[in-house]
């Protein structure tokens, strides 16, 4: 009986020493040091291939971040030297005056100047190459899973004899549904290198986002190393600390050199489609 009050008293006196112990810690965050933001892709679509530039913002800063107004922007190849032109009712966005298509194979290199300063410097240049290589894409095979009550989107292709990276996004009807880099997928091809993909599960889609006579296409992007490296980063990044109580993250690679964040990539693209069925369920 002693030995159990001695016990209670013991873990009374503990509870009372860790609760006074606590104390209101105000987190100083330091958001004076303003850096500029790019994000810029070149596909081998032809369209007015476009490129966002603003700027980062404090921890706690809750809106759209602030448009990078008046640069002068540029997108050169080997052949041609092409101005981006700002976008009048969509701040941020410059814009190419006509359509073009990326070339694989072909290094892109990106130029911004800028009237005043921003992080340091008014002069940024990034580059990439597109890659030569992609899949060979034969069919998409959409399968449901009953127990977790979403779809697998499964895709069989013949990934050439070379070491590439890709990522994968998705259309439902033409809408994107991929616009967070949580549900985007990049993968590399160590696991079927040279080989046909037999099915690789490449997007869960939720059982709600899809209806009969849907129309799912699969984009697949072929990547460089780099990229593929800066979009894993970003999705851990964005997607918090595991274990809840790890360290703090490494900054997230750039290619745009001066210190800018963000990254300039140049993309080879390829699509394929599949219409949902009545009997998509298995019912």
């Amino acid at each position: 009986m002693k030995n159990t009050r001695l016990i209670m008293l013991s873990f009374l006196l503990s509870v009372v020493f860790i609760t006074s112990c606590t104390e209101r810690y105000e987190v100083d965050l330091d958001s004076t040091f303003t850096r500029l933001v790019v994000d810029g892709l070149v596909t081998t679509d032809s369209i007015r291939h476009s490129v966002r530039l603003t700027t980062s913002t404090s921890y706690f800063f809750n809106e759209a971040p602030p448009a990078v107004r008046g640069a002068v922007v540029y997108i050169d190849d080997e052949q041609q030297r092409r101005q981006l032109f700002e976008v009048e009712n969509d701040p941020g966005y410059y814009e190419a005056k006509e359509a073009f298509a990326g070339k694989p194979g072909v290094s892109y290199q990106l130029e911004i100047t800028m009237n005043e300063a921003v992080g340091g410097g008014s002069r940024y240049t990034a580059a990439n190459t597109m890659p030569l290589n992609t899949l060979q894409m034969d069919s998409i095979v959409l399968l449901y899973r009953a127990d977790f009550d979403f779809y697998l989107l499964n895709l069989f292709a013949n990934d050439p004899p070379t070491e590439d990276y890709y990522k994968f996004d998705a259309f439902i009807n033409g809408k994107p549904i991929t616009d967070t880099a949580s549900r985007s997928a990049v993968v590399d091809d160590r696991f079927f290198n040279g080989n046909n993909t037999n099915g690789l599960g490449v997007m869960f889609l939720r059982s709600d986002e899809v209806n009969t006579g849907d129309t799912i296409t699969l984009m697949v992007s072929a990547i460089d190393e780099d990229y593929y490296n800066f979009f894993q980063e970003l999705r851990t990044e964005s997607g918090g600390s595991n274990p809840i109580f790890s360290g703090p993250a490494a900054n997230i690679r750039s290619n745009v050199k001066e210190g800018a964040l963000g990254y300039f990539a140049a993309t080879r693209l390829s699509r394929i489609s599949v219409v949902v069925g009545e009997n998509a369920k298995g019912n």
